[in-house]
């Protein structure tokens, strides 16, 4: 396959850039001791409970949603929700109440095109990452357009965590290309404030990118890595690709690395139907990414076959991390405490296996989740937390 060119040079690297770090692995020394299962059977678990859901497949087009690409809860408790689609962020109230919408398709001001992050600042602004449109479109909290926070048209940030006002941290990735050498891609997790090249890098890794199995690199890119940041007490917590083993690296604000958190997990084989299933969902979701149908083969040549040990990492308003186990059926989140320790559980019952591509934020005002597969219609589950 040939190097594209023209516009189709930004959605091949857009994609690109979000699938390369797939062949990461764990780096970094130390590290604590594993905590054996059965000590896991003593600490205390906590219960979440379905309380209601916004989004519906046929009607009030407020309330139909095309590709959700990012949602949270606003500083002074609104449902925010970037939907790629339609190119908007949509307001609710805490009740699904809608309230209305920033931007929009179009190429007026404040417009979208293909918006693929969602930024919800400490005081009150929403920004959408549209490299169609320039780069970071800036919202106020009354949802009026305020201009771009910052201007990139490639090579995108990718799993933005705001920090603050005016840093965040993320994944991205360089590319070299030399004459008579194997194309590299260099992945890294850095502290970027509203800039391209990071204040503080975390994590690197430099790898050959091989151009021919783009598909099995995207599987694990949208199963596998998560970034959460407990910014009252300072520590990135980054989830490296793994089809074998849990593993969390730390760091606090400023570099330094920490012990990472580990445990000792079953591993669970995929059925020959979960298989199938998963590469539906990449192929879907790659055509999804692209807005139509990708330039490029995305079907797996070599499908994952086991389950990810870590799928999703959260803070709770607490400072504690919460981290998915990708084996469970259902959602099973693990409670590390900022210490290191593991302190519990939460779990949410009764909503089976399709769960399993959920994807969940964890907020001062509450939970939310969403399905991530785009072929069934999306919505979002407002979830609760028993006493």
């Amino acid at each position: 396959m040939g190097r594209p060119k023209g516009s189709t040079v930004k959605n091949y690297c857009l994609v690109l850039s979000a699938i390369t770090f797939l062949l990461i692995a764990s780096c970094g020394s130390g590290g604590q001791e594993a905590t054996d299962l059965h000590e896991q059977v003593e600490l205390p678990q906590t219960s979440m409970t379905l309380l209601d859901s916004i989004g519906v497949e046929l009607g009030d087009s407020c309330y139909v949603f095309g590709s959700i690409e990012g949602l949270g809860y606003t500083p002074r408790g609104d449902i925010a929700i970037l939907d790629r689609i339609s190119a908007d962020i949509r307001l609710y109230k805490p009740d699904g109440s809608y309230l209305g919408r920033a931007g929009g398709r179009g190429s007026g001001p404040g417009e979208m095109h293909n918006p693929l992050c969602l930024f919800l600042f400490p005081d009150g602004r929403m920004g959408a990452l549209d490299p169609w449109r320039n780069g970071l479109q800036i919202y106020s909290s009354e949802m009026e357009y305020e201009g771009i926070g910052m201007e990139i048209s490639n090579n995108v940030h990718l799993y933005p965590e705001v920090v603050s006002d005016s840093s965040f941290i993320s994944m991205k990735t360089e590319f070299i290309f030399e004459e008579g050498a194997a194309p590299i891609a260099a992945v890294f997790v850095g502290l970027f404030q509203m800039s391209i090249e990071p204040e503080v890098t975390y994590w690197r890794v430099e790898m050959e990118l091989d151009f021919s199995i783009l598909a099995d690199l995207a599987q694990r890119y949208l199963l596998a890595v998560s970034i959460a940041v407990d910014t009252a007490h300072g520590i990135v917590y980054i989830a490296p690709n793994s089809d074998l083993d849990y593993r969390i690296e730390r760091y606090t604000l400023d570099g330094e690395q920490l012990d990472p958190l580990e445990l000792e997990v079953g591993i669970v084989a995929l059925t020959e139907d979960e298989i199938r299933v998963e590469e539906e969902f990449i192929r879907m979701r790659l055509t999804s990414l692209e807005g139509g149908e990708a330039e490029y083969n995305v079907q797996l040549t070599d499908p994952m076959t086991h389950r990810l040990p870590v799928t999703d990492l959260e803070i709770s308003p607490d400072g504690n991390l919460w981290a998915r186990r990708g084996a469970a059926d259902e959602p099973f989140f693990d409670i590390w405490s900022p210490g290191g320790e593991l302190i519990g559980s939460v779990v949410l019952h009764g909503v089976g296996p399709r769960s399993r591509t959920w994807e969940f934020e964890v907020c001062d005002s509450g939970v939310l989740a969403y399905d991530m597969d785009p072929d069934l219609y999306q919505k979002i589950y407002l979830i609760g937390i028993a006493e």
